[in-house]
């Protein structure tokens, strides 16, 4: 320990491929505490299940229920082209590939971006969700984002309605920033099709949240 170290208190996400050991630090803490933290992981990238994950990447951290998450996500999704938001290192982008004829993978994180490329360089964007969609002029199949805590947000929000792609899924760590975005999908004329809770974090009251939509035009099965 160091000898002036004060008590903090802090967040951490842990992430293993029952090999190596990744420290995410979640929270703002003094650079001598962030220093012992990150040490006590690997800096290099974890391969995990066909994957390339960094340590400052974005990657669902309980593994076990990852193929379960995936397959909820992208169920009956299929067609020509298929947008993925928030990509990440490419979670559900290899999935979507395997179903769409195309697929455009959009990440803005520099670390993320990196393994994306490396995950899935067919189809990579490094770009914020905000500027993509602002310039996307064609209507894809299917949309899926899967946003940060603060959810898509008024502009995305916007964006979306005014793309309205026939199919939309949100995969959602927040209720709270959930049920404000739904409210302006669901103004533009989404339909919500279908809820689903994945329980990552068993015993907190973190509850990730895969929301099926469909434009109005469009019959549910």
């Amino acid at each position: 320990m160091l000898p002036d170290f004060r008590t903090i208190t802090t967040a951490i996400e842990l992430f293993t491929n029952e090999t190596d050991v990744q420290v995410n630090v979640v929270d703002r803490v003094p650079r001598p505490a962030l220093t012992m933290l990150t040490s006590l992981g690997v800096t290099t990238p974890i391969e995990y299940a066909g994957f390339q994950v960094s340590r400052n990447s974005f990657f669902q951290v309980n593994r076990f229920l990852i193929d379960p998450l995936v397959d909820c996500a992208t169920a009956n999704a299929q067609g020509g082209w298929a947008v993925d938001l928030y990509a990440g290192v490419g979670l559900f982008s290899v999935k979507l590939a395997e179903r769409f004829a195309r697929l455009t993978a959009v990440e803005s994180g520099a670390s993320s971006f990196r393994d994306l490329e490396h995950n899935f360089p067919q189809g990579a964007v490094n770009a914020s969700v905000e500027d993509y969609l602002a310039n996307l002029q064609e209507k894809p199949d299917f949309i899926l984002a899967d946003p940060p805590r603060a959810g898509l947000g008024k502009l995305v929000v916007k964006e979306l309605a005014r793309i309205q792609a026939p199919r939309l899924t949100i995969v959602s760590c927040d209720p709270a920033t959930l049920a404000r975005d739904l409210q302006g999908l669901v103004a533009s004329g989404y339909v919500i099709q279908k809820i689903t809770l994945v329980d990552l974090f068993p015993q907190t009251f973190h509850l990730e949240t895969v929301v099926e939509l469909s434009a109005a035009a469009v019959r549910s099965d």
